[in-house]
């Protein structure tokens, strides 16, 4: 697969860095830095645009505002992308009603997009973490990256006096939080583990917005979501050991 990531800054440069060590060996990726643009509505996309895009089959999505999404139709064209995963970890980057617009835009030229809130809440069917706000989608191009990045899947070795003696990240957040934190809870009773490897999660620390905003949960913080994230993936896991203990 080939990979265009766009960036503004340390939120999307962390997450590149981890990609690129993490990829599999026959992915390309490039990470395109996105200038600083002042106009709050772009007329000319094309001229932001750099002049050495390469081919790509997915643009991920990791820039800091509005602006910088706006770009995403012509980027779309010049790449030949068939999906984009666009990052909502803080909502102010891209606004409701900017979700909608490309939504409509990039189903014109038959492009899947999606926004998972946090990044961490893709998985290979779904994007979002809460029921009600989950959204299907079908683009195999965006489920292929989702088989390797996103919501946290792990594999729990749990010892005879009920502690966490080894865990396997199967499939980490795209930040790198997955690992950090299944390092850290080597050791953990396993009925004890959770909320605490949530909170480790976020100790990484999370680069999701910590501001209380509308949220798919209400009134929230989209990094206390991501904790939950993990929270979730590890409740996955230990069940499956309860029960091969038991039989």
């Amino acid at each position: 697969m080939r990979l265009l990531i766009m960036i503004q800054g340390n939120y999307g440069e962390r997450i590149a860095e981890n990609i690129k060590v993490k990829k599999p060996e026959d992915w390309k990726v490039d990470v395109w830095s996105v200038p600083a643009i002042t106009e709050s509505i772009i007329d000319e996309p094309e001229i932001y645009l750099s002049g050495d895009l390469q081919p790509a089959d997915l643009i991920l999505h990791l820039c800091e505002s509005p602006q910088a999404a706006q770009l995403l139709p012509a980027v779309v064209e010049k790449c030949g992308a068939k999906g984009v995963v666009a990052s909502i970890d803080s909502t102010a980057w891209i606004p409701l009603g900017l979700r909608n617009q490309l939504r409509r835009e990039l189903a014109k030229k038959g492009v899947a997009i999606v926004f998972p809130e946090p990044l961490c809440s893709l998985d290979e069917e779904t994007v979002g973490f809460y029921e009600k706000n989950k959204e299907p989608y079908t683009s195999d191009i965006i489920r292929e990256f989702a088989r390797h990045f996103g919501k946290p899947k792990l594999d729990l070795t749990i010892d005879q006096k009920g502690l966490i003696s080894a865990a396997k990240v199967l499939r980490g957040a795209p930040c790198g939080s997955s690992e950090y934190t299944a390092r850290r809870i080597i050791g953990l009773k396993a009925d004890q583990s959770v909320p605490r490897a949530g909170l480790m999660c976020l100790h990484y620390p999370c680069l999701a917005s910590m501001q209380f905003e509308q949220t798919d949960n209400g009134v929230d913080t989209i990094m206390h979501t991501s904790g939950r994230v993990f929270n979730e993936a590890m409740e996955k896991a230990l069940p499956k050991h309860k029960e091969t203990e038991q039989k």
